[in-house]
């Protein structure tokens, strides 16, 4: 597709319709739209999640959709994939409905272009921008090194240790806006919450999204401080991976490019750099 192609874009407001938009974009690369997939796919069940989501499909002359992005304030705009030459139009229509976008994320240079197309006309500018990695897991997940502990499945009992734990996830990672308890019960709920244990005492946690085109993505890394520097959060993501892989889903995740040291670990699992994303934050 040229840069000079009309593109049309146009505003979904059912998870369900913006679902049935992108089918065919999330069979062909359900790693890219895993985010989508599964934000989109958690409306379904819990539609108070986001006040006000929008998908916005951006189609070609025939009316096909090229690209799916998703704005669930106060998180940023979503772009799961470049499309070259249609930033303009997606910021035009954006301006046009009035609606205020916080910031963008995508691969990097879909990002910087819709940041130009978006702020230049308003004199906006970009506060803020962060470097994510991009991986999947091509080979069997490995542990390379001996940890001591062993894996489990979080239950409904251990819903105040991992809403306090993903609360300090989220101020660590800067996302404090969404609700750690929330999240914690929905995670939970799906069943896919691994948790390193020694003795029977929880030191490390992640998680697995619902799959969705066979892909889920591995998140909510995280342990205490106290308990840093004994390979917990390797263990637990290496083994919540083999779970997933042995359930016959491929694993993907994203890393702040910012922490060589997990970016480092995770390529020790097995798992292997695709490619950066960036965020950013606008005035």
């Amino acid at each position: 597709m040229s840069d000079t192609t009309p593109w049309q874009v146009r505003t979904l407001t059912d998870p369900r319709e913006a679902i049935s938009c992108a089918q065919q974009l999330v069979a062909t690369d359900p790693v890219a739209y895993s985010v989508f997939s599964t934000v989109t796919g958690s409306l379904l069940a819990e539609p108070s999640r986001y006040v006000e989501p929008r998908w916005y499909a951006v189609q070609d002359e025939h009316g096909a959709a090229a690209l799916v992005a998703m704005l669930t304030a106060p998180q940023p705009l979503h772009l799961p994939t470049d499309l070259p030459g249609a930033m303009p139009a997606l910021a035009d229509h954006l301006r046009a409905c009035g609606a205020p976008v916080p910031g963008v994320n995508g691969p990097r240079d879909a990002a910087l272009d819709f940041a130009d197309a978006y702020l230049e006309p308003t004199g906006g500018r970009i506060i803020g921008r962060e470097g994510i990695g991009v991986y999947d897991l091509p080979v069997p997940a490995q542990l390379p090194w001996a940890v001591d502990g062993d894996h489990v499945i979080a239950d409904e009992s251990q819903l105040p240790l991992l809403t306090g734990w993903v609360r300090d996830f989220l101020v660590e990672i800067g996302d404090r806006e969404i609700n750690a308890e929330a999240t914690a019960r929905r995670q939970i709920a799906v069943g896919n919450v691994s948790l390193w244990q020694i003795a029977g005492r929880p030191v490390a946690m992640c998680w697995a999204s619902a799959p969705y085109g066979g892909v889920v993505r591995v998140s909510g890394v995280y342990t205490p401080r106290a308990e840093r520097g004994h390979g917990y959060a390797s263990a637990v993501v290496a083994a919540a991976s083999r779970r997933e892989q042995e359930r016959g889903h491929t694993c993907m995740l994203y890393t702040q490019l910012a922490n060589p040291t997990s970016n480092k670990i995770y390529r020790a699992l097995g798992y292997r750099h695709l490619g950066d994303d960036l965020r950013l934050s606008f005035a």
